[in-house]
């Protein structure tokens, strides 16, 4: 995407395993914790994955006036509005004191009906002979054990429609579901809506809990997930031959977006630029990508095309600790910059991933990172022969920041950051 003007980011909220807010994550990678552990939360035991990064239902604040509308919602709507708000008053914006119209929401969104919980009551009631599904007895008594808000609690458009319900949001929107570079599709979008004058104010975000019975299949069978205990599996281990697999996450995440001017205007300075967005998928395979890495190659060069010579950068990596994913991301990143003093790390081994949300749970990883001056490490060695450096456990001082995500088919992102 095109900067036609400058674009600032005033506003960020934050909730992950670590908690709510960005202390608890600065906090806990300074301290080389990890968000997830061995889920205890509940019986798991016929998974194949024994670890996750879990958000307790107890620790959602009550949400006021919207609690009882959203009681029958997925956990994951009670995050993102409870995120979104948090985003808002980091940025003191009051909605009620600009036009409802000109204020956007673009949401990523990734759990698309993951709520196969929802029927496991109905199942243990038609229980029949030998412990065998009795379809009559379902059809006829046990139907009555499904919420009647099954099938919609969990569905991907909900979160759109609560966050622009209860904030009384009425710009452009628009809700992208693509996986783990959703949030740079929604990014994009308002980016663009800020540029053409459509809006004034964005809000970009969202919230998934991935850390569910389908999900855990669908991804399973796939081969994507760590299928071990958590002795193997903590922390992840991105770009290393032993890996198992990658570590879902819940989690929520938004931004606020606005040209620098208007926030100028109301007296924000503004935490980082949004300098650049590059998206790119050759869909060469329908789950990996290209193993010569050019998806990645193309995003970073048209990012690095955009940073001055010399100066100092931080490059958090998808690292999805999958190894075709992995060896294909390190090829690209490696072609692409040899002639820009790079620093590697990846907030994804620390946080897990957040599936739908990661690129932009990741992309706040990289703004509180710069802004802190500390270098998102890997939890281990990660020793190379290569041109590029590890970013360093504590301090990194750097004006600029890429965060990179990539998807199914090889579908790649990255943001370019600066300091203000």
């Amino acid at each position: 995407m095109e900067m036609k003007s400058k674009i600032v980011v005033t506003g960020i909220g934050l909730i992950t395993p670590y908690g709510q807010g960005i202390d608890p994550m600065i906090k806990a990678i300074s301290d080389s914790r990890v968000a997830y552990s061995e889920i205890n939360e509940f019986d798991c035991s016929t998974w194949p994955v024994k670890v996750g990064g879990i958000i307790p239902e107890t620790s959602i604040e009550k949400l006021d006036k919207s609690h009882n509308k959203l009681r029958g919602m997925g956990k994951y709507v009670k995050l993102g509005v409870l995120c979104a708000r948090k985003a808002l008053s980091d940025a003191s914006i009051d909605v009620g004191a600009f036009p409802s119209e000109r204020i956007g929401a673009f949401i990523a969104s990734g759990t698309n009906g993951h709520n196969a919980e929802g029927l496991f009551g109905a199942f243990d009631f038609s229980r029949g002979i030998g412990e065998m599904l009795d379809l009559e007895k379902l059809s006829q008594e046990g139907i009555d054990h499904v919420h009647p808000w099954w099938l919609l609690g969990t569905i991907s458009n909900n979160l759109i429609f609560f966050v622009t319900h209860f904030l009384g949001i009425k710009g452009a929107n628009t809700n992208s579901c693509n996986s783990a570079v959703s949030g740079a599709y929604a990014l994009d979008r308002a980016i663009e809506s800020l540029n053409s004058g459509e809006i004034d104010i964005a809000l970009v975000g969202g919230a998934d809990c991935p850390v569910n019975w389908q999900m855990i299949s669908d991804l399973s069978g796939l081969g994507l997930l760590a299928h071990c205990d958590s002795k193997n599996a903590i922390p992840m281990r991105p770009f290393l031959p032993d890996s198992p697999g990658t570590v879902l996450s819940e989690g929520a995440a938004f931004l606020v977006l606005e040209l620098a001017s208007h926030a100028s205007s109301r007296g924000k300075k503004g935490l980082v630029e949004i300098s650049h967005v590059s998206m790119f998928g050759s869909f060469k395979d329908p789950i990996r990508p290209d193993p010569t890495g050019e998806e990645t190659f193309r995003v970073m060069k048209n990012i690095l095309s955009e940073i001055p010579g010399n100066e100092k950068v931080q490059l958090n990596a998808s690292a999805t600790a999958l190894e075709s994913w992995d060896s294909a991301e390190w090829k690209g990143i490696e072609a692409a910059s040899k002639e820009i003093p790079m620093f590697v790390g990846s907030a994804k081994p620390w946080i897990g991933n957040t599936f739908s949300i990661s690129f932009l749970v990741e992309t706040v990883a990289s703004i509180i990172a710069m802004k802190n001056s500390f270098g998102l490490n890997f939890p281990f060695p990660l020793t190379r022969d290569s041109n590029l450096s590890m970013s360093p456990k504590g301090a990194l001082e750097h004006s600029w920041a890429i965060n990179l995500g990539q998807c199914f088919g090889g579908n790649t992102a990255g943001v370019l950051l600066h300091d203000i």
